[in-house]
C-alpha cells in the first residue's frame, strides 16, 4: 500500500473511532487538520525523491574582437609600402606601428639598385650571347627571337663587373608589382622606365634545359628532365640566378593564385600571392 493510501486510512479510522466512541458525527476541523498535515507530509517525501535541479551553464562572453591586431595581419599578407600606410593611417598608435615603420623604411632601403651607367645603343655587329641574348652592356640583354629586353639581375641584385652581387628581394605579388612601379618611378633603369613583371609565358621563354630534355629553351611549362644544369636558366645571360620561383604578371584561374616558374626544375606553375618570390622586370613585347 502506498503512503498516500495509508493515511487517508489512518484518518478515517481516527475519525470513524472518534465517531464510534462518542456516538456523534465526525468532527470536519479534525478530518481538515488530518488531510492537511497528510497533504504537507506527502509533499515533502515527493520533494525528497525528486531529482535536485541540474546546473544551467554560464553564457560564454562574447569574444572581442583586437581591430589593431587584425589591422596588422592584413597590413602583413599584402607585403606593400601602402598597405603599411594605411596601417598607420588608422592605428598611428597601435601596437604594430613601430614595426610598421620599420618596414616602410625597409622598403625605401632596398629598392631595385639602378645602374648608374648610361644605356648603350646596340651595335650592327654585336655578337649574340648563345645565338639569343644581345648584350647592350648595361645589365641588359635582348632576346632576339622575342624582342624582349631582359634585366640580367633579379630585382635586389646589383650589375657590376659582368656579374649580379647579392640576393634578390623576394616579394608578395602585390608588393613586386609595386617594386616595378617604384623603380619607374625613380628614373628606371638603363634608360627606360616602362619595366615590368613578365607575363607567365613570357616567364617560360628564359628555361633552359642544359640536357635538350624536353626542349633546351624549354616554354612547354614542363620540368627538365635528364642530367641538367640547377637552375634552369642560361647563366652566362644571367648569373648568380638561385634555384628559386619567380613571380609573373599572369593571374590563375583560382582566385588569389599567379603564374611562378620554378627555376629549380622549370616547372611552371601556380602559387599563392601572398607567398613571397623574386623577380625579374622586361619591357617590350606585349
Amino acid at each position: 500500500m502506498r503512503k498516500r493510501d495509508g493515511w487517508l486510512v489512518l484518518v478515517l479510522l481516527v475519525v470513524g473511532w472518534s465517531g464510534m466512541a462518542t456516538g456523534a458525527e465526525p468532527d470536519p476541523e479534525a478530518v481538515r487538520r488530518l488531510m492537511e498535515k497528510y497533504e504537507r507530509e506527502a509533499a515533502e517525501e515527493a520533494a525528497k525523491r525528486a531529482p535536485a535541479p541540474k546546473p544551467q551553464p554560464r553564457p560564454k562572453p562574447a569574444p572581442t574582437v583586437n581591430y589593431d591586431h587584425e589591422a596588422w595581419k592584413s597590413a602583413e599578407r599584402c607585403g606593400t609600402a601602402a598597405c603599411f600606410r594605411a596601417y598607420l593611417k588608422k592605428h598611428p598608435q597601435g601596437h604594430y606601428a613601430e614595426m610598421a615603420r620599420a618596414r616602410l623604411e625597409s622598403a625605401s632601403i632596398s629598392l631595385p639598385v639602378v645602374t648608374e651607367r648610361p644605356a648603350a645603343k646596340p651595335r650592327p655587329d654585336e655578337t649574340l650571347i648563345a645565338d639569343r641574348y644581345r648584350d647592350h652592356g648595361d645589365g641588359t640583354v635582348t632576346d632576339v627571337k622575342t624582342d624582349l629586353q631582359w634585366m640580367r639581375c633579379s630585382l635586389g641584385q646589383m650589375w657590376r663587373d659582368g656579374t649580379c652581387i647579392g640576393e634578390p628581394e623576394t616579394y608578395v605579388w602585390q608588393g613586386a608589382l609595386d617594386a616595378a612601379k617604384a623603380l619607374n618611378r625613380q628614373g628606371g633603369y638603363a634608360g627606360y622606365r616602362n619595366w615590368r613583371a613578365p607575363t607567365k609565358d613570357e616567364l617560360k621563354t628564359l628555361i633552359y634545359c642544359s640536357s635538350g630534355q624536353p626542349k633546351t629553351w624549354n616554354d612547354t611549362g614542363e620540368v627538365c628532365q635528364g642530367d641538367y644544369k640547377h637552375p634552369t636558366i642560361y647563366q652566362p645571360v644571367f648569373p648568380n640566378t638561385l634555384n628559386w620561383m619567380y613571380w609573373s604578371s599572369t593571374e590563375a584561374p583560382d582566385f588569389g593564385d599567379v603564374w611562378i616558374v620554378a627555376f629549380a626544375s622549370g616547372l611552371a606553375n601556380t602559387h599563392r600571392l601572398g607567398n613571397y618570390n623574386a623577380v625579374r622586370l622586361v619591357r617590350g613585347g606585349q
